[in-house]
């Protein structure tokens, strides 16, 4: 922000210092000034304002802050009310709110019989200085209570206000304006308006339309000072492209007590400049009440933060020239926070505060550091265990865009929920999955010469909520390779977390992979946890990949809570394993899974493990039925297993088959 020396001395009882003084207690005191500049007689600084400190886009904001830093006084201009005529400003005009969350307080002057002309030369002069055109005596005065106090406000020609209403309310759907740069602009609700009885005459906080700007026909004027909700005027200004000095200001927050202050001001000036009577009273809705904020900074909490013990005396006086009301008891300071200071809202301010009244220069250099160790946490050394797992399998952890492609939006689930059009036009549903992201990568990478990459990623989704609101949940899924080498994967992430817990794969449909070729994760007392499957042929044609892979994704959450905090080992056996394959034939319809969970609850003495080997189909087995090829891996801790002991065992889980499951073995 551009501050005129000349201007900014107007605020204080003696000239302020030189140009080079003021701009190193600026730049000290965290407004860096990044040049200085000579316009005719004045003297301009450019100004770095951080955007929590709207309170300094003003030379009474920057002026607070030299009178503090320097400890100089600074002079309280009063603003003289004018003269009022016997015509009540109610009687011509009415003002109402239909969005308070937006806009809080408005006010509305009136101001008959101006005379438009350009504006004199001082006020020129000084709008010229801080970058800002001149246009007539009304606009200036408008811009120039703006730059002078921080307020921006805005001139209506009153005559063009239908029925003498002023309406604050949201954009219908359709509605346009024709705004002051010339331009048509389509409005969307979301968007906050001032409107006279039939349609929108300004863009609050950003612009006014140019169907009710001030021209050299004007004669009666309303001068509106509002105060808009930031996060409104910044969606706005966004979408429509209409960045202006206004919406800077009410981005970054307006003095909520304010708006009446500027209003008198600018009904001031423009009474001395252009003439006119000003109605009686001032129009308004909402209220600009403001509660001020106490808080309380502990002395310990300050010299803990620091590294230096600041004298309380110190303290006190620097919070008392920031007009904190300081009141110091018991080892802790009081202050209350005035109105213009929305940045201060807890302890930490202050201990920013006092650093920069005092100078950081006076904080200390330790060649020491001290470093409090803490416990690791649970969570965090869960989520490492499934990064380094997943990375020892071969695959490797990528980042993706939290928004699905629209190719692949409702591949995977529906994804409801789309960022506002201005501000993502393509590309905008937030991801209800990971996979579509991690297959796009993969894609990426077989266009770069890498054929056979495997990902992971974890992060957040946002799948479709039964009751309609934005639901998010973190997940970790990971792509590449075949059904067989990702569901591998799935067991050996579980069973590394925790191996007592049972895991099983119940064939189902999931969106985005191929008809019988997916199943839900089942996970011990959890349940199901996430699916698995093969990608869908169709997507995996439709971003060209040479293959067609397999994926999971799994709820974090379970993982996490799931994982134990100390691995179990057991000792190794000195005895060799003895393995026995046992090829089954049965139904079609009959899985795996059935067979396994059979054969564990016989506890046939020394069985250590039963894997899947193989399955077979075709002659000479008659349609319905398969060949399923199970290994028996036995062992004892104690000696080495003899033929007879495993022959038992192995004879006891194939008649238990035949009995149960109705199977033969296989010749």
């Amino acid at each position: 922000m551009k501050i005129s020396l000349e201007w900014l001395n107007d605020f204080f009882a003696a000239p302020a210092p030189d140009a080079r003084t003021v701009a190193e207690a600026l730049t000290n005191a965290g407004f860096p000034v990044e040049s200085i500049e000579s316009h005719g007689s004045d003297t301009i600084l450019d100004v770095e304002v951080t955007s929590n400190r709207g309170d300094c886009l003003s030379h009474v904001g920057i002026a607070r802050e030299l009178s503090a830093i320097l400890n100089i006084p600074a002079r309280n201009k009063s603003i003289e009310r004018p003269v009022e005529s016997d015509d009540p400003a109610l009687a011509a005009m009415r003002v109402r709110i239909d969005a308070p969350d937006l806009c809080p307080h408005y006010t509305a002057r009136l101001i008959r019989g101006v005379k438009i002309a350009p504006s004199p030369k001082w006020m020129a002069r000084r709008l010229e200085a801080v970058g800002i055109r001149p246009i007539n005596n009304i606009v200036d005065v408008t811009n120039y209570v703006m730059f002078e106090l921080g307020q921006p406000l805005h001139a209506f020609d009153f005559a063009k206000i239908s029925g003498g209403q002023i309406i604050v309310r949201s954009a219908a759907r359709g509605e346009t304006i024709l705004s002051i740069d010339g331009k048509k602009r389509e409005l969307i609700p979301s968007m906050l308006v001032i409107a006279d009885a039939h349609h929108p005459i300004a863009l609050a906080g950003v612009m006014g339309g140019l169907d009710s700007e001030v021209t050299e026909s004007t004669v009666d004027v309303l001068l509106e000072s509002a105060r808009f909700d930031a996060l409104s005027v910044r969606r706005t200004a966004r979408a429509l492209a209409m960045k202006s000095d206004s919406s800077y200001r009410f981005e970054r927050g307006i003095d909520p007590s304010l708006s009446a202050k500027a209003s008198l001001r600018a009904a001031q000036l423009i009474l001395e400049m252009a003439a006119g009577q000003l109605a009686r009273g001032i129009v308004e809705a909402g209220s600009d009440r403001h509660v001020p904020r106490k808080i309380t900074l502990r002395l310990a909490q300050l010299r803990r933060i620091l590294g230096i013990d600041f004298p309380a005396a110190e303290v006190v006086a620097a919070f008392a020239r920031l007009s904190l009301s300081p009141l110091q008891r018991d080892g802790t300071i009081e202050v209350t926070i005035p109105s213009h200071r929305l940045d201060v809202t807890e302890e930490i301010d202050l201990v920013e505060e006092a650093a920069r009244l005092l100078g950081y220069d006076r904080i200390p250099m330790r060649e020491e550091i001290s470093i409090r160790l803490t416990p690791p946490d649970r969570s965090f050394t869960a989520q490492e265990t499934i990064c380094q797992t997943l990375v020892s399998g071969g695959y490797f952890e990528a980042v993706t865009f939290s928004f699905i492609s629209d190719a692949l939006r409702n591949d995977f689930g529906p994804a409801p929920f789309r960022a506002d059009a201005a501000v993502r036009k393509a590309d905008s549903a937030l991801r209800p999955s990971l996979i579509p992201g991690l297959l796009q990568s993969m894609r990426f990478n077989e266009t770069c010469g890498n054929l056979a990459s495997r990902l992971f990623e974890i992060g957040a989704i946002f799948p479709a909520s039964s009751n309609g609101r934005l639901d998010e949940r973190r997940c970790i899924a990971w792509v590449g390779g075949d059904l067989r080498q990702v569901r591998g994967m799935v067991e050996v992430l579980l069973s590394r977390l925790d191996a007592d817990q049972a895991l099983s794969v119940v064939p189902d449909f999931h969106p985005g992979f191929a008809n019988g070729a997916a199943g839900r994760i089942v996970w011990g007392y959890y349940g199901t946890i996430g699916f698995l499957g093969q990608i869908d042929a169709a997507i995996a044609g439709k971003l060209s990949l040479r293959d067609i892979p397999a994926a999971a994704e799994l709820d974090l959450a379970p993982l996490l809570a799931g994982a134990r905090d100390v691995p179990q080992l057991k000792t190794l056996s000195r005895f060799p394993a003895v393995q026995r394959d046992v090829s089954l034939v049965v139904p079609e319809n009959l899985r795996f899974e059935k067979i396994e969970s059979l054969i564990r609850g016989l506890n046939l003495e020394f069985l250590e493990s039963i894997d899947f080997v193989t399955t077979f189909r075709g002659k000479p087995f008659e349609t319905g039925f398969k060949s399923v090829t199970i290994a028996l891996v036995f062992r004892s801790p104690v000696a080495t297993l003899t033929g007879e002991q495993v022959e038992g065992s192995v004879q006891k889980a194939i008649d238990a088959a035949k009995g149960k499951l109705g199977a033969t073995l296989r010749g």
